[in-house]
C-alpha cells in the first residue's frame, strides 16, 4: 500500500502548454523527493459561487486531508478572482498547510517562486536585434501593478542595454496581457498618432496575436510593416495567420523549485532542484521568420486535437450514448466504452460517495461540501478496451486502490463530479512519470456528460421509487395497512387465474365486524376505527401462505390466496380469528368486544367462471354465521 506523504497542486484549470510545463516540473521534482502528486483543478470558474461552482470547488476540501503536507498555488491559472478568493478561503481555514505560490512573489502569509522572465523575455528581444537587426523596438508589457509584467520590462532594457541601444521612455508601454492595450496600440499606429517603430515585443502571446491581427485590419503589414512578437507560448500563436514568434517560460524550472522550497518547509532539509532552465524560442513569420513548422504539428496535433476524427465524432455524442441508459449499470458499461478518449492515462477511477443516490423524501438533504467518508470505485481502468468494477475505500485515503501501483510516488488529477451544487464523488486520472498537457476539451465533455446522466439515472430511480411508494399507496387501506378495494381488483383475477393453471385450492374468506354501529354511537368513532384495526390484525393471522388481506368496505373484509390447503382450514383459521379476539378482548380493558363473523370457501377453482362466483358463496356463509353469531349472544 501507497503510504507515501502528498504534495497537492491548486490549479484553476489545468489547459494551456505552459501549464503543462508547471505541472510537469512540480511532478518530477516531487516523484524525486518521494512524494505523491495530488492536482486538483476546475473545468469551470465563476466569479459568483453559483451552485455549479460550489459543486466543483468541492474538490478543493480534500486539503484537509492528513496524507496532504503541503501544496503549490499556480496563482495565475485563477482568472476568476471570486473563485480564487475562496479557494484561499479554504487554504487559510488550515492553519498547518504549508504553500508555495508558483509565479508570484507571494501573498501575505505564504511565500512564492518567480520565474525568470527577466532572462526569457531578454531572449525575445536578442532575437529581434540580432537575427533581424532591429533597434526601433517598442515593448508592450502588462499592468505596472503586476511583478511579472515589471520583470519581462525588465528583460527589455537589458537586453537592449546590452546591445548599446537608447531605451526611449515613449518605448515602454505597461498596458495589459489581454487585447485592450494591443488594440489601442494598433490603432494609434495606424492614424499616425504613434510613430511606427521597427518591431513590438509583446509581453505574452494574446496580446502579440491581438496587435498583429489589428494591425492587418488597418492595412499595416506584419512582418513587412512591422514585427512583432509574442511571449510564453500559446495555441494562438501557433494558429494564427501569420504565425507568432514567441518564447517558453521556463516554468519547469519554476514547478521544481517550487517543490523544493516547500519540502524545505515540511522537513527543514535544504535541496537544489534538479531540473534546467527549460526556456526555448518558437520561431513564426510575425517577426520575418518561416514557421516552425515541426514544432507547430507537434503542438497541434498532440496538444491541441486531443482525440482523431472518429474521436471527434464520438465525443460529439457522448452526451446522448450516456443519456440512453435506462439504469446505473447500463451508464457504467457505457462509460468503459469513452474510456479511450482520455489519451496517455495509465488509470482512470470515478469515485461515488457509497450513498449518492440514496432516496430521502426531502431531495434538499445531500453533501454539499467535502465526500462522504465511505466510498466506493464506481468503475476503474487501466486503459482502453479494459475496465472493471472497484471496491470500498474511505474517502481518507485520497487515492482509490485501484489506480495505486505499489510504493511508486504517483500523480494524479481530481476532478470534481456533482450535479450543481450536489457532490457525487470524484474522478481521479493518473498518467505516467511525464505528465502531457491535460485532455482539456475531450475530457472535460466526458466527465460533464456522466454528470448530466448520473443526475439523470438518480432522478430516474427516484421517480419509479416515488411511483411505486404512490402505487403502494393507491392500494392500501390508510387505517390497517390492508389492501383497498382497488388492491382487491388488481389482484383477485390473478389468484383465481393462478388456482385454475396450478390446479390449487382457492380460499376466500369474507368477514364482518360485529356491532360496529354499536361502538360508534356509544364510544365515539375513535373507538370504532380502534375495533376495525382490530378486526384487520386478527384477519391477518390467516395469511401464512401469500393470502391477500383487503378491508373491502367500512366494517368489511375480504382474505382470499390460492394454494395445498386441506379441509380443515376453515377450521383451523376460524380458532385463529376468535382466538386474537378472545386474548385482545381479555387485555384492552375497553368498555366493549370485537368480535367478527366470516364465512369460507375453499375448493378448487376449475369449476368456477370468475372469483366473485366464490365470493358470493363465501358472503352467504358469512352471513349465516353472523345470524348464528347473534342468537348465541341473545
Amino acid at each position: 500500500m501507497n503510504k507515501k506523504k502528498t504534495l497537492a497542486v491548486l490549479v484553476g484549470t489545468t489547459n494551456g502548454f505552459f501549464r503543462s510545463k508547471c505541472l510537469s516540473g512540480i511532478i518530477k521534482e516531487a516523484y524525486r523527493l518521494n512524494y505523491n502528486v495530488a492536482v486538483f483543478s476546475l473545468f469551470t470558474m465563476l466569479e459568483e459561487p453559483t451552485k455549479h461552482q460550489v459543486g466543483e470547488e468541492n474538490i478543493y476540501s480534500f486539503l484537509s486531508n492528513e496524507n496532504i503536507v503541503g501544496g503549490v498555488f499556480v496563482d495565475y491559472s485563477f482568472w476568476a478572482d471570486g473563485s480564487r478568493q475562496r479557494i484561499m478561503k479554504i487554504v487559510r481555514s488550515l492553519p498547518d498547510f504549508k504553500m508555495v505560490i508558483f509565479d508570484n512573489k507571494g501573498i501575505p502569509g505564504y511565500e512564492g517562486v518567480v520565474s525568470n522572465d527577466r532572462k526569457g523575455f531578454a531572449q525575445m528581444v536578442d532575437h529581434l536585434i540580432e537575427e533581424h537587426g532591429f533597434r526601433d523596438i517598442v515593448c508592450l508589457s502588462g499592468g505596472a501593478e503586476f511583478p511579472v509584467s515589471v520583470d519581462r520590462m525588465n528583460g527589455y532594457i537589458d537586453s537592449m542595454t546590452r546591445h548599446g541601444i537608447e531605451v526611449k521612455e515613449e518605448n515602454k508601454i505597461f498596458g495589459d496581457f489581454w487585447t485592450h492595450a494591443a488594440t489601442e496600440l494598433a490603432a494609434k499606429l495606424a492614424s499616425g498618432e504613434r510613430r511606427m517603430p521597427e518591431a513590438v515585443a509583446c509581453g505574452n502571446d494574446k496580446s502579440a496575436v491581438t496587435l498583429v491581427n489589428e494591425l492587418i485590419k488597418h492595412g499595416i503589414r506584419v512582418p513587412e510593416d512591422i514585427a512583432v512578437t509574442g511571449y510564453d507560448l500559446s495555441g494562438d500563436s501557433m494558429t494564427n495567420d501569420p504565425s507568432v514568434t514567441t518564447c517558453t517560460r521556463p516554468d519547469i524550472y519554476t514547478g521544481a523549485h517550487c517543490v523544493c522550497k516547500l519540502h524545505k518547509m515540511i522537513t527543514g532539509e535544504d535541496v537544489e532542484p534538479d531540473a534546467s532552465d527549460d526556456i526555448f524560442f518558437v520561431s513564426g513569420e510575425s517577426c520575418g521568420c518561416h514557421r516552425d513548422v515541426a514544432f507547430a504539428h507537434r503542438y497541434n496535433e498532440i496538444d491541441r486535437l486531443e482525440v482523431d476524427t472518429e474521436g471527434q465524432l464520438r465525443l460529439r455524442c457522448i452526451q446522448e450514448s450516456l443519456m440512453a441508459a435506462d439504469t446505473y449499470d447500463e451508464l457504467i458499461e457505457t462509460i468503459y466504452g469513452f474510456i479511450d478518449l482520455i489519451r496517455g492515462c495509465v488509470g482512470v477511477t470515478l469515485c461515488l460517495n457509497k450513498d449518492w443516490n440514496l432516496f430521502r423524501e426531502d431531495d434538499n438533504e445531500y453533501i454539499r461540501s467535502g465526500y462522504q467518508d465511505e466510498m466506493f470505485e464506481a468503475f476503474y481502468s487501466h486503459g482502453p478496451g479494459t475496465g472493471t468494477r472497484g471496491g470500498e475505500f474511505r474517502s481518507s485515503e485520497l487515492f482509490p486502490p485501484s489506480i495505486l501501483d505499489g510504493d511508486r510516488p504517483i500523480a494524479c488529477y481530481f476532478n470534481a463530479v456533482h450535479f450543481e451544487d450536489r457532490c457525487f464523488g470524484y474522478q481521479v486520472v493518473r498518467y505516467d512519470d511525464e505528465i502531457n498537457r491535460f485532455p482539456e476539451d475531450a475530457y472535460h465533455s466526458w466527465v460533464s456528460a456522466m454528470c448530466v446522466s448520473l443526475e439523470y439515472i438518480r432522478m430516474q430511480e427516484r421517480m419509479k421509487l416515488m411511483y411505486n411508494r404512490a402505487f403502494a399507496n393507491s392500494i392500501r387501506d390508510a387505517m390497517t395497512g390492508l389492501y383497498n378495494r382497488q388492491g382487491y381488483e388488481l389482484y383477485c383475477s390473478q389468484v383465481f387465474n393462478t388456482a385454475k393453471e396450478r390446479h390449487l385450492r382457492l380460499l376466500v374468506i369474507v368477514a364482518d365486524l360485529d356491532d360496529l354501529k354499536k361502538i360508534n354511537d356509544q364510544y365515539g368513532h375513535v373507538e370504532g376505527d380502534n375495533a376495525i384495526t382490530v378486526a384487520a390484525r386478527a384477519l391477518q393471522t390467516c395469511c401464512g401462505n401469500g393470502e391477500y388481506c383487503v378491508r373491502s368496505g367500512g366494517d368489511e373484509f375480504i382474505v382470499f390466496g390460492a394454494y395445498d390447503y386441506d379441509n380443515a382450514v376453515p377450521i383451523f383459521y376460524h380458532s385463529r380469528i376468535d382466538g386474537y379476539l378472545a386474548r385482545y378482548n381479555t387485555s384492552s380493558e375497553k368498555p366493549y368486544s370485537v368480535g367478527m363473523s366470516a364465512g369460507f370457501f375453499i375448493d378448487y377453482a376449475d369449476s368456477y367462471e370468475n372469483i366473485d362466483e366464490c365470493l358470493k358463496i363465501a358472503d352467504e356463509r358469512m352471513y349465516a354465521n353472523k345470524v348464528s353469531r347473534k342468537k348465541g349472544r341473545k
